[in-house]
């Protein structure tokens, strides 16, 4: 069970991805938690404390996420590693997609804030390790570099999902065709 304070840091990024950053207020959290008035500001004193306890939580969540989906998947061809990833991507936009939207706010604030960066950039050097493991169990003739294209295109589907999810069809196609051409990219060296 959470502490009251993730609780609080988990009903912030719940305000965050459903209303925005202009919206993340202390009350806006104490009542997105159910706890009474004051509650956010008994543990983070000002806005700053409150966006950089965020941050650091958020970077809890989706290391921890990455690693259940390290744990229980291990893909073996180019073709089952796309499906993963467009199972990935069709959470993130679906059933995750306030948690995503915060993803993305919380990456803005790390653009201006880089005393922030720092937890974030831990988090991803965690993805990008698991993500170039599964790219070596499928033959990646370069794992990381391999690895940090398909993130990048994962983070582009997600965001024009998010933006304009008409124009974002059959994702597992496109999905086995990055993988593909990274992998004809990867290996052209």
């Amino acid at each position: 069970m959470p502490s009251r304070q993730e609780q609080l840091l988990d009903a912030a990024i719940t305000v965050l991805g459903s209303q925005g950053i202009r919206q993340l207020t202390h009350r806006a959290v104490d009542a997105a938690a159910g706890l009474p008035a004051g509650s956010a500001s008994n543990y983070f004193r000002t806005r700053d404390a409150l966006v950089n306890a965020i941050i650091e939580r958020f970077a809890e969540r989706e290391r921890a996420s990455w690693e259940a989906l390290a744990g229980m998947v291990t893909p073996r061809t180019p073709e089952e590693l796309a499906e993963v990833l467009a199972a990935y991507v069709r959470r993130a936009v679906g059933p995750d997609r306030v948690v995503t939207i915060a993803r993305y706010g919380i990456f803005l604030e790390a653009a201006l804030r880089p005393e922030s960066r720092e937890q974030l950039t831990a988090s991803a050097r965690e993805i990008r390790r698991w993500g170039a493991e599964w790219l070596r169990s499928v033959g990646a003739p370069d794992p990381g570099q391999a690895c940090e294209l398909l993130l990048d295109q994962m983070d582009g589907l997600i965001l024009h999902n998010l933006a304009y999810p008409d124009l974002v069809v059959d994702l597992e196609a496109r999905l086995t065709a990055a993988v593909r051409g990274v992998f004809d990219v990867c290996g052209a060296d």
